[in-house]
């Protein structure tokens, strides 16, 4: 445990070696502390409190910075480890990471020459830190320290006006976001428009966390307004079909002779009808006269082909009555009889799969993330999530992240997601955003996700080696199922 409150990460990090720069590194923080504030400038030794994780301090303070100095000595290069490699090319070596870590934020990075060393060749460098190189240096001279410490002082201050004039601006735009997501709702369809207007602009800003902030609201919009419209269309159909069966013309039923013209035949039995027996009785009326007899014959079949006929007339109307029983009522709105079929029920739906439960055994970790949605829309996918990194800042190069993955609803081998194990290539790929947007076209997208019908998570540490669970596992996170509207 702490024996203290962690210091909040100062937005001008000194980057440098203790047993090579660490005299010049103490000059320049003394310099600096006493001009913004000891709070705003990060030295290891001096902005690390005791009982503090030392390599989670490193990767808060450096997401969190907006001035890194490198301070390059004459073995800066050369310095190896124990074991008499070059620790450049260690990927874990802190300098490295560090750099790494603010070239791929864009942060302002000034490289300080000690003791006449001069700027390394992009061939000397890992690829990682090749651009380091493009960056103007400053010469610091022990003999003009103060002239050279006076010109470092004016550009990190310009630099952190500047960046505190963008991170304003950029508040201002995500609070405009968050205002056009209430107006989304709104019941004037002239400020709906204008509020999906505003955002499609947002969503192409040069700022990146506006930008997919309004992508993320617009995909979770798009989608809403899919499944709406698709809910109100399903409803609309029984009534079209109810509409159009209240507008069909009742069949004509025959009208029977008169009683007295009727003689007793035997009764025919609609079978359509749910077997109901409708008697049929034909008129016999006394042969006329001057008729042959086999007249007489065809014209007495063709009365019974005739009554035949309207029992089925009449066995057809009452089938029509009970296929028009919908939900429990007939066609006419009266309660269906006893016993008469209703038509399909809905099944229950069934219970969430445990691997999409956000369980407290996840939550329960010191880190974790569960998901809450990925949605494919316009030709990305956005996933939206929960996430604790127990205070510490996100960083993909120096601190911990989210590991993303496809499943077919089966949790994988573990080793597939990190460890820095050669079959884990490609099974999985890694954010620090929130939230994640990835194109489809990407080829880490298909690698990891392609044909998947959900993505999973879990947390790791720089190095992209997982963080183990409570348990000594590793499951921190959960999966969902991806929606292709």
């Amino acid at each position: 445990m702490p024996l203290s409150n962690p210091r909040k990460p100062g937005r001008i990090f000194i980057s440098y070696r203790r047993d090579e720069t660490g005299f010049p590194a103490s000059w320049l923080y003394e310099r600096l502390a006493a001009h913004f504030g000891a709070e705003q400038v990060f030295k290891d030794v001096d902005s690390i409190e005791l009982g503090d994780d030392f390599n989670e301090a490193i990767a808060n303070a450096v997401g969190a910075c907006d001035v890194l100095l490198v301070l390059i000595g004459t073995q800066w290069l050369t310095t190896t480890d124990e074991a008499g490699h070059r620790r450049l090319e260690n990927s874990d070596d802190f300098v490295r990471l560090e750099i790494e870590a603010a070239l791929q934020r864009k942060v302002r990075i000034i490289p300080i020459l000690v003791g006449r060393a001069r700027m390394p060749r992009a061939d000397q460098l890992p690829d990682s830190l090749g651009k380091l190189v493009h960056r103007q240096a400053l010469e610091l001279d022990p003999n003009r320290f103060e002239a050279d410490s006076r010109r470092l002082v004016r550009v990190v201050e310009r630099t952190l006006a500047e960046e505190e004039e963008r991170r304003e601006d950029e508040e201002s735009r995500l609070t405009t976001v968050h205002t056009m997501v209430a107006s989304l709702r709104a019941d004037g369809q002239a400020e709906v428009d204008a509020a999906d207007a505003a955002l499609r602009r947002l969503a192409s800003d040069e700022n990146e966390r506006v930008a997919q902030a309004a992508q993320a609201v617009l995909h979770v919009w798009e989608v809403e307004q899919g499944s709406r419209r698709s809910g109100v269309k399903q409803r609309a159909l029984p009534a079209d079909e109810e509409r159009r069966r209240r507008e069909r013309p009742e069949p004509t039923r025959p009208v029977p002779p008169p009683a007295k013209a009727l003689a007793s035949l035997p009764p025919v039995e609609a079978t359509d009808a749910g077997h109901a027996t409708v008697p049929v009785e034909t008129p016999t009326p006394a042969p006329p006269e001057g008729v042959p007899a086999d007249a007489r014959l065809a014209r007495r079949r063709l009365l019974i082909a005739g009554a035949a006929l309207a029992a089925l007339v009449v066995g057809g109307g009452v089938a029509y009555a009970q296929y028009g029983r919908a939900g429990g009522e007939d066609v006419a709105g009266g309660p269906a009889a006893p016993g008469a079929s209703t038509g399909p029920t809905a099944s229950p739906s069934g219970t969430t799969p445990a691997d999409e439960l956000c369980t407290k055994e996840i939550m329960n970790n010191q880190r974790w993330v569960c998901l809450t949605s990925a949605v494919i829309a316009d030709g990305k996918l956005t996933i939206m999530y929960k996430v604790d990194y127990a205070g510490s800042t996100p960083n993909i190069i120096t601190g911990y992240h989210v590991h993303f993955y496809g499943s077919d609803g089966k949790n994988p081998p573990d080793y597939l997601m990190g460890s820095q194990v050669p079959a884990s290539k490609g099974k999985y790929y890694w954010d620090d955003h929130q939230p994640s947007i990835r194109s489809v076209q990407d080829v880490r997208y298909a690698s990891a996700i392609g044909d998947a019908k959900k993505v999973c998570a879990r947390i790791a540490i720089a190095g992209h080696g997982l963080v183990p669970d409570s348990k000594g596992g590793y499951k921190t996170g959960n999966c969902v199922p991806i929606t292709r509207p």
